[in-house]
């Protein structure tokens, strides 16, 4: 028998049923305890790969008396329960294998992996290989609900998408979308936490080496390129020329993304700041900030929040800048923002 334990909520009577797999990352910690926290939602099953299939609280100390309950299978037939939603946990080239079969249950799925953010397939395989799944590309919602909700809205499959591009759109949607910034050079310079590495054993995560150190990484390769370009073309922007440059930075979770763009005619700070307002104006998560009001990573950690600010450079050229918690609007709150989405509940339920 699987799920055995519990995972104790606030008597629901109302409740969207749901199952983790791939339940042992880093990003899944935060989604359990967001679920376990959310009013309307229940956990039936955590899939995972750990011989024994010990309770989730024994990976995860922090859920002791929260949650624990045991790790079952990663196949639909392992589940006791039929969820509403499938939460995909798992590595990009895995989530691609277990998709169509929860999709072919007639279950909707969430997936944290990039296995469905590209929706070009020739792109995806040059940076990431083999798809197997192209099918369901072509249905997967791009999970970002400030710029896409309508096509999270009732979605059977939605692309959690990457931590970084989510800062970096979040920032530069605005612009995009009004036609005031060029396509060429954009250039997207990000910190982030050593959590965005994840939990596997790295010598480039161990605490000597990230102490007291600010690195650039997979400078001019990094996988999360072409996918802020993906997400500036669905914001209108014509052929979008990215250059991203990612840096690990000593602190636990957190990004704050520099964005450097040309604008199409001189714009001043308040015209740019009125655009940024304008789009988010009704957004419970997104907050602009005045360009000598710099948003800091520690605004927004452990919460949903996205802080972004704007400045004119020398009347042609812009600064903008963002800042998210990488595990949380760059992963699990904003997966359960897309749920809220999909199920027509409030978005900002389990999230405040």
């Amino acid at each position: 028998m699987t799920g055995i334990g519990v995972c104790l909520t606030g008597g629901n009577t109302t409740v969207v049923k749901t199952a983790i797999i791939g339940a042992t990352a880093y990003t899944s910690l935060d989604l359990i305890e967001l679920l376990v926290r959310h009013p309307e939602a229940d956990i039936t099953h955590l899939g995972g790969r750990r011989e024994g299939n010990p309770p989730i609280s024994s990976i995860f100390p922090r859920l002791r008396g929260t949650c624990d309950m045991e790790l079952g299978g990663l196949e639909p037939a392992d589940l006791a329960e039929e969820p509403d939603v499938v939460f995909l946990t798992l590595p990009h080239g895995v989530s691609q294998e277990y998709a169509p079969r929860y999709l072919k249950a007639g279950l909707p799925v969430i997936d944290f992996s990039a296995d469905y953010r590209l929706r070009d397939i020739s792109v995806y395989e040059e940076w990431y290989g083999k798809h197997n799944d192209p099918g369901n590309v072509k249905q997967a919602a791009y999970g970002i609900p400030e710029l896409f909700r309508d096509e999270v809205r009732g979605a059977k499959l939605v692309a959690n998408p990457g931590c970084y591009p989510t800062s970096a759109l979040l920032g530069l949607a605005p612009l995009a979308a009004a036609g005031l910034m060029e396509s060429a050079d954009i250039i997207v310079d990000s910190k982030s936490g050593v959590s965005g590495r994840g939990n596997k054993p790295d010598p480039g995560s161990m605490y000597c080496e990230c102490n007291e150190n600010l690195s650039a990484y997979k400078v001019g390769c990094h996988r999360h390129e072409p996918e802020i370009a993906q997400g500036l073309g669905m914001m209108g922007l014509e052929s979008p020329d990215v250059f991203f440059t990612p840096h690990l930075a000593p602190m636990d979770r957190g990004i704050q993304s520099s964005m450097y763009v040309k604008l199409a005619e001189k714009a001043d700070d308040e015209e740019l700041e009125k655009t940024m307002r304008h789009r988010y104006e009704d957004e419970p998560f997104v907050t602009v900030r005045p360009g000598d009001d710099q948003p800091r990573t520690k605004d927004v950690a452990f919460s949903n929040r996205c802080h972004v600010a704007v400045k004119a450079l020398r009347g042609d050229r812009a600064c903008v800048t963002s800042v998210i918690d990488n595990l949380a609007k760059g992963a699990a709150s904003q997966a359960v923002q897309n749920m809220n989405v999909m199920f027509g509940l409030s978005e900002t339920l389990g999230l405040h």
